[in-house]
């Protein structure tokens, strides 16, 4: 495992990325790169709010979207994976889609395979079942089966499926996922146009999620109160951004260790690879009273930003549903949607960033953020 060290971006940090080569049109200067914010000056950020109300644990928040071929419909919108999938009924290929064959993709929470064709085609993005924002052009999945992994742990197998309505808008997820980076197939990161007739360069490449809705494109006003984590890049084809994973660091009762985080908007608990040393059994759920601190990316003062909770204890409102202890190699959380309750989420796919920012819904005795930017190494 790659030991992971918060290094402040002061110093001869600072100066380096003054003198750093231009980057998406403009030298990045010291103050841009301890505010990473600065970089959104001058940018907009399109608002679109949940289809079904604000994050809760009853159910995957939802955005409109319009397929070829079908009227607009509420998609549920996961940051714990990334393409659309759609059964039939909602997509109908036209002449300006690109058949590109047979393709799966893999729910590793559920234990679903979705299996199908890949078509690249026009998405468009609507803020209610009446009005566009933008469209984006991705390879969408047309389900016409669905299997399930062996240990599945909500799965039913099914032909011609009806009503799936999914849209994936994470990043790191396609081997967990069973695909190749290929084609662009997050939306959110993938626009064409704007409904608005602006330039699509005037919106950055990502998007903050907050427990009402999503912006696409950051914003100063959206990320000043941000702690921003600053991620290592992935190999992928051009046009197709990706990173990896957001570096944490995780104390189970005590036990320490370093890995990574997913907040994932398709699941309402939590679920943990946790570290060495732990009196937690990998398969079951974690028991009551178990302390589980999270810190991203990792143990500092000032801390950039970090939550606690105490599983079994409910009246946090960052404690999932449940806590499920995995088996997986290393050291990994899923935070689940709950994580929203007390934080905004932001991921910057053009510069390599997520960030937490603070709420304010929720006690400071249970987590808090400290703006600025981190280096994971």
């Amino acid at each position: 495992m790659v030991r992971m060290t918060r290094v402040l971006l002061a110093g001869s940090i600072a100066i380096a990325a003054a003198t750093a080569p231009a980057t998406g049109g403009y030298a990045q200067t010291a103050h841009q790169a301890q505010e990473p914010w600065r970089h959104y000056e001058g940018l907009t950020a399109l608002e679109i709010p949940f289809a079904n109300g604000p994050v809760s644990m009853e159910h995957v928040p939802q955005v409109w979207l319009k397929l070829n071929g079908a009227r607009p419909r509420w998609f549920g919108m996961d940051t714990g994976s990334t393409g659309i999938v759609t059964s039939a009924e909602h997509f109908t290929p036209g002449p300006r889609d690109v058949a590109q064959g047979p393709g799966r993709l893999v729910y590793n929470s559920s234990g679903r395979i979705l299996n199908g064709e890949h078509y690249l085609t026009d998405v468009v993005i609507q803020r209610d079942a009446h009005t566009p924002v933008a469209t984006a052009r991705v390879q969408v999945l047309r389900v016409t089966h669905i299997t399930c992994l062996e240990h599945a742990r909500d799965c039913r197998p099914e032909q011609n499926p009806r009503n799936v309505g999914f849209m994936g808008v994470g990043f790191d997820r396609d081997s967990a996922q069973g695909t190749a980076i290929s084609e662009p197939k997050n939306p959110f990161v993938s626009l064409t146009s704007l409904a608005s007739g602006q330039p699509v360069s005037s919106v950055r490449q990502g998007y903050v999620v907050t427990r009402h809705g999503v912006h696409l494109g950051m914003t100063p006003d959206l990320t000043r109160h941000m702690a921003f984590v600053k991620l290592t890049p992935k190999a992928h084809p051009p046009g197709v951004p990706d990173w990896n994973g957001a570096p944490l660091t995780i104390s189970v009762d005590g036990r320490e260790g370093r890995g990574t985080m997913l907040m994932d908007t398709g699941i309402n608990y939590m679920f943990l690879s946790p570290p060495a040393g732990t009196r937690l059994e990998r398969g079951h759920a974690a028991p009551e009273g178990t302390r589980v601190d999270l810190y991203m990316p990792d143990r500092q003062r000032p801390q950039p930003a970090h939550y606690y909770l105490t599983v079994g204890r409910r009246g946090n409102p960052l404690h999932p549903e449940k806590v499920e202890v995995v088996k997986d190699a290393g050291v990994f959380v899923n935070t689940g949607r709950m994580f929203l309750q007390g934080f905004d989420y932001l991921y910057d796919a053009a510069g390599g960033y997520v960030g937490y920012g603070w709420n304010g819904r929720v006690s400071h005795e249970y987590g808090g953020v400290s703006p600025g930017v981190s280096v994971a190494r």
